[in-house]
């Protein structure tokens, strides 16, 4: 609400002005239409409100997942993994991850 005599925008609930404290003229469509935003923006700071706390706790739920699939899960994950071949009349091939790679010695002479 604008004051009359200073032209200063105050919120509609003001009964003085707050940069001349002259007394407030009051318009009822002004405070119906202040009120009405106010709700708005009420309503859509605890709507962002909710939506952060609903994504915060998705993101902590998929770190704990992740977490616990890394710590337990390579001992219980399957050797042998079922690969689809190209085609129509498509079959599976199975392939076996092996990790055991023989050392051979290697012999570096140092500088004397």
């Amino acid at each position: 609400m604008k004051c009359a005599i200073c032209g200063f925008d105050n919120e509609a609930r003001e009964a003085y002005c707050r940069a001349c404290g002259s007394k407030m003229q009051v318009n009822l469509t002004e405070v119906e239409g202040d009120l009405i935003a106010r709700a708005d923006r009420q309503m859509e700071e605890a709507t962002e409100g909710e939506i952060r706390r609903w994504l915060v706790a998705a993101i902590c739920l998929f770190l704990v997942v992740v977490t616990a699939k890394v710590l337990f899960g390579p001992a219980t994950w399957p050797t042998n993994y079922a690969v689809p071949s190209v085609g129509r009349d498509a079959e599976y091939a199975i392939y076996t991850y092996v990790h055991d790679v023989p050392f051979q010695p290697v012999v570096v002479e140092l500088p004397q």
